[in-house]
């Protein structure tokens, strides 16, 4: 990008009175008064030079008069045209209300710094711009297309905060010439402004395009608009070169005042981030002296018009504050004027000497802003007292001092750095340093009143008070911290340090440590001061110190001496334990952790020990529920407690998962190193520079690279989408152990992630999942050829030697061929005394909307399902999945949800929705009942549209909920279980996505499970339900699968019946018969199922049969 440029006029600062007082006329005493009439100051003008005629020599005689009138003249002809031209482009319409007359969708974009200085002309912007508008707009024609973009490039240029350069000039120039349709004349030329083409790059096609365009634009100008005399306008004749001095090229140049020679700002020395202001000189002039002037048509002769330069301003004609012209203090180093009263505080009379705007003497921010938390209404500067006038008699009474205002102060976040340094500072300060952040935050918030308090560490128990209050009262370090941080937004595990994972020492000698803080991610990480006053510093640095010996055997005694800190005493090692030998009592080392294991998980604990020393890889396949979680942190624990290994290993889970494996990693395994390997690029990056090791062993970058130095940790979780991405650097690392959770996902041997894993050096495989039977004999022939592909290699010869699944003996074969590699418990036979669980399929009606829907949707009638006005489309491509959401509510089609009644808030009218669907209207009888009875429920969907439509129902019904989908990962997804299984926890209601929320939660605190919609595969389901039927659950726990009557429904609840039946017997023991894919003649039967008894039906307006339960 070219460096614009912009020569302007200088600021004026003091006159030089002893020159006037040479030429005989009077010095003034107040030279920073300013006259905003443009006639008083030229009526000055002209009695100056009136009373002075006789000191002035004869050259300036008439001739200098008549020159400056007609220089007068020609400003007054530029001002008056310049505010025509305002005044036109005042009345232009802006983008929204262009779209709100023409019924279209305006885009509300909010552009950043970035965009301002990228976007610098009219082409970039349109690409940037077009698709948003075409996306919100799909049939906007062109002319609109361009007529809407004409207002948004002249709005982006207007509120371009680098105005003045050579790209926002064009950016006005070309907005102009797009939003009015009459051509007009080209922009004039700025004086000492000129676009350079370089000296020998200019090509003759580039040369013949500009001349033939130059040619036509000029006789078009002067056909219409012929200008006799002489030119108006601020162009000037010159003799500069067309490139820079220094290198040579072309581009944005400036010219220099004095010499023919231009330059590159950034080709001066030292460099120069803006065009300076008035004259100037380069270098060379500098140097060896001027000689040599440029030709300008304002200044003939510097000599001769060196008054008239010195009576010119250009300070602003208002005031910076109110904007309103009048008596102005203009300051002597920028271009900003005020009024003495809009200052704050405000001036009693005008300062001698020289004077600085608030602007200029604004002290710089200590960091770049990263964000805003808060703002505030500041306290008033004191008050000024204003001195008696001179004439004032001696016992006049003292004036009232003059009061300033409240100003706005923001609390805001500083990049690269912790939320200890956050600050508060000024309004002036974020509009100077933030111009474009300030906008925008103004654009979202309201600036009269001061955003409600959001208290990160508030959260309220059964009676609405909130628990920060009770130990404010027993801490008083806390209740500082809250009034200081907390209560503007900030958690306090923000700022509470994880561990600290690097150090570095400076110059001075001054160690600074890199801390990893709670709950954030390690592009979060900052660097802090060896003195830094946080709490358990340092705690922590010990503990980096004490690891870091242990990693690499090497010890900072200058460190260690000067904290009085010793290595702790190594115990003897123990000697190593026979693996093979059970366990008869929970070992001493899982004991230390406080935690104690059930009877069934102390024998999982010695399985997967002695399959570990036979060299056997396993599948742990207990039901949802019975800990395989802790099983498996617990056995990695002890191959390192027993001396077997020091890891690493390898963890690969959900990433909705991984924050409760980093829990049970803390709770079971304490001196376990952890690393969680998750985030975008950069947390990623920081991770392998800091956490692999503490050498520089791997490349820093974000490109992930191989490593080559012993390793820092002992686990490292991660998800299964980045053991692909970053395979480089995972696979160069030699593994002791391979854990895979939900490993159901690689029942696929095509998959990525089971070709990447086959590439990485692994000494020991152990796959968890509670369903290690989904659809078929081959998923199952996938899972154990990834574990020993040396035995499982043949997948025709597995599937033709079960292929007849019924007979006993072939049952008892595959039995004995997964013993040595699976162990699967039930619930049922490890917990006698666990509450019960009971399924009943609740048999729903659909109401006379839905039956209208569904015949549309079987009719195949396009018209009637899709909105006139466009949008979303309903295109029936899977009409299996349109059926279904017509099951769930009619709201879920676009022609049904314009037409429904929304209440102000824009959320569906209650009684409306509830009526539109026989699920919801007997989801709304069970709820009341269950609320009644103390009950919690969990409700489960797939469509996270129709959790959308649940969230207004349970809204309308005044219930308190949580929700979980896809779209809520990480930490808010923990937070919310969290709230839920709170002691006395408010939470009535907990919606979740069969698929996102079936995965690693614990929700026992509820008891019923509500299925809004089966899933195709009915171990999603399971997966559903078995988040309240788990260990902790005190209650029988009810599970009520909505199915709609006579519907597609139906069918597909009866195919997954068949599923189940195939687990039952691979898995266990029983009979049954083979399982395979459905056929098309299956689909065709599931699709018209109900179809007869639906047309049959004419009573459509006629109320919905009701659906009672007692319970």
């Amino acid at each position: 990008r070219e460096v614009p440029c912009k020569k302007k006029g200088r600021p004026k600062k003091k006159k030089d009175t002893k020159k006037k007082e040479k030429e005989g006329k009077p010095a003034k005493t107040k030279k920073r008064k300013k006259i905003d009439s443009d006639v008083e100051r030229i009526s000055d003008r002209e009695r100056d030079y009136g009373e002075n005629s006789d000191s002035i020599a004869s050259d300036y005689g008439s001739g200098e008069k008549k020159k400056k009138k007609k220089h007068k003249e020609r400003k007054e002809k530029k001002t008056k045209k310049k505010k025509k031209d305002d005044g036109d482009r005042d009345k232009q319409k802006t983008s929204a209300q262009l779209a709100k007359e023409w019924g279209l969708e305006d885009v509300d974009h909010t552009f950043t710094e970035d965009d301002y200085r990228e976007l610098t002309n009219y082409k970039a912007f349109s690409q940037f711009m077009r698709p948003m508008i075409a996306k919100k707009n799909p049939k906007i024609p062109m002319s609109k297309m361009m007529t809407i973009l004409g207002a948004k490039w002249r709005e982006f240029s207007s509120n371009n905060p680098f105005k003045g350069n050579a790209a926002a000039v064009a950016a006005a120039a070309a907005a102009a010439a797009i939003a009015v349709p009459p051509p007009q004349p080209p922009p004039i030329r700025k004086a000492k402004t000129k676009e350079g083409k370089g000296q020998y790059l200019m090509s003759f096609v580039t040369f013949f395009f500009n001349l033939c365009v130059y040619l036509f634009i000029s006789i078009w100008f002067v056909v219409l608009f012929p200008v006799p005399g002489e030119e108006e306008g601020d162009g000037y004749e010159t003799d500069h070169q067309d490139y820079c001095e220094v290198c040579q090229q072309g581009g944005e140049i400036i010219l220099c005042d004095t010499c023919p020679r231009a330059y590159h700002l950034v080709c001066l020395e030292p460099e120069l981030d803006k065009a300076p202001e008035g004259k100037w000189s380069c270098p060379h002039c500098e140097k060896e002296g001027i000689q040599w002037e440029a030709k300008d048509e304002d200044f003939e002769d510097f000599e001769e018009d060196s008054e008239d330069r010195e009576e010119e301003d250009d300070h602003m004609e208002f005031c910076r504050v109110c904007k309103d012209g009048g008596e102005l203090l203009c300051c002597d180093t920028c271009t900003s004027s005020y009024h003495i009263h809009c200052l704050n505080p405000p001036l009693p009379e005008i300062p001698n000497g020289e004077w600085l705007c608030p602007r200029c003497t604004c002290p710089p921010i200590k960091g770049r802003v990263q964000k805003i938390l808060h703002w505030r209404w500041g306290e008033p500067p004191p008050p000024i007292p204003v001195p008696l006038p001179p004439d004032a008699p001696p016992d006049a009474p003292p004036l009232p001092p003059m009061k300033g205002r409240a100003e706005r102060e923001f609390f805001v976040k500083l990049t690269s750095q912790s939320y200890w340094h956050c600050t508060w500072i000024t309004e002036l300060q974020l509009e100077i340093f933030h111009s474009v952040m300030y906008r925008n935050y103004q654009r979202k918030t309201d600036m009269d009143e001061p955003p409600s308090l959001d208290y990160g560490s508030g959260a309220e128990d059964e009676n609405g008070v909130c628990k920060s209050e009770k130990r404010r009262a027993k801490d008083p370090h806390y209740a500082l911290l809250e009034d200081k941080y907390y209560k503007y937004g900030i958690k306090p595990e923000w700022m509470m340090i994880h561990r600290i994972i690097n150090h570095s020492v400076d110059k001075k000698g001054m160690y600074h440590y890199l801390v990893k803080w709670k709950d954030l991610t390690y592009d979060q990480c900052t660097w802090e001061r060896d003195d830094m006053d946080v709490p358990d510093f340092e705690l922590h640095k010990a503990n980096y110190w004490r690891h870091r010996l242990d990693c690499t055997v090497m010890l900072n005694t200058h460190w260690f001496r000067s904290k009085k800190i010793h290595k702790k005493e190594e115990s003897l090692p123990s000697p190593l334990t026979d693996p093979t030998i059970k366990y008869e009592e929970q070992p001493d080392f899982v004991t230390a952790t406080g935690g104690t294991l059930h009877l069934y998980q102390l024998e999982g604990l010695n399985w997967l020990r002695f399959s570990w020393a036979q060299g056997t890889d396993t599948i742990l396949a207990d039901e949802m529920g019975l800990g395989k979680t802790i099983q498996t942190i617990v056995f990695l624990y002890s191959l390192f407690k027993e001396g077997h290994t020091k890891g690493p290993f390898l963890v690969s889970a959900p990433l909705s998962t991984i924050i409760n494996w980093e829990r049970e990693f803390e709770m079971w395994a304490p001196d376990f190193y952890v690393v969680t390997y998750t985030g975008d690029k950069d947390s990623r990056a920081i991770i392998r520079e800091n956490e692999f090791t503490f050498d520089d062993s791997i490349k820093t970058g974000k490109k992930a690279f191989k490593l080559r130095a012993p390793i820092k940790f002992h686990v490292l979780l991660t998800s299964y989408e980045l053991v692909t991405i970053d395979q480089t650097a995972l696979k160069s690392i030699e593994w002791a152990c391979l854990v895979v959770d939900e490993a159901h996902r690689l029942k696929n041997n095509q998959s990525k992630f089971f070709r990447r894993l086959n590439d990485y050096k692994i000494d020991y495989k152990l796959l968890l999942t509670g369903t290690p039977l989904q659809n078929n004999l081959e998923e199952l022939f996938h899972l154990l050829n990834f574990l020993t592909p040396n035995r499982f290699n043949n997948l025709e010869g597995f599937l033709e030697e079960f292929a007849d699944i019924s007979k006993e003996d072939q049952i008892k074969k595959l039995h004995d061929l997964l013993g040595p590699h699976m162990l699967r418990r039930l619930k049922a036979d490890v917990f006698k005394n666990m509450p019960a669980k009971t399924e009943l399929i609740v048999r729903v009606e659909l109401s006379p909307m839905q039956k209208k829907y569904y015949k549309l949707i079987l009719t195949k009638n396009f018209e009637a399902l899709n909105s006139k006005g466009g949008g979303n489309q309903v295109s029936l491509l899977n009409i299996m999945m349109d059926l279904k959401k017509c099951c769930n509510h009619p709201y879920l089609f676009p022609v049904a949800s314009m037409e429904a009644q929304k209440t102000p808030s824009g959320a569906y009218e209650g009684s409306a929705l509830t009526k539109a669907s026989g699920k919801l209207t007997l989801l709304q009888k069970m709820l009341r009942k269950l609320k009644d009875q103390g009950h919690r429920v969990l409700v489960f969907s797939q469509m996270t549209k129709m959790l959308d439509l649940l969230e207004d129902f349970l809204d309308y019904e005044g219930y308190k909920y949580e929700r979980i989908d896809g779209g809520i990962t990480g930490a808010l997804r923990q937070e919310a279980i969290d709230r839920f299984n709170a002691p006395g926890a408010c939470q009535f209601c907990f919606l979740l996505s069969t698929r996102a929320g079936g995965l690693g939660i614990n929700l026992a605190t509820a008891d019923t499970v509500i299925i809004f919609d089966s899933d195709w595969n009915p171990h999603n389901d399971i997966q559903a339900f078995s988040r309240a039927h788990r260990i902790g659950q005190a209650n029988k726990v009810m599970i009520y699968r909505f199915v709609t009557r006579a519907s597609v429904e139906e069918r597909i609840t009866q195919v997954a019946k068949r599923k189940m039946m195939l687990t039952h017997l691979v898995v266990r023991p029983g009979l049954g018969s083979k399982a395979g894919s459905m056929t098309k003649q299956e689909l065709d039967d599931i699709l018209k199922f109900g179809t007869e008894e639906l047309f049959k039906d004419e009573g459509e307006g006629e109320e919905m049969t009701r659906v009672g339960m007692d319970f």
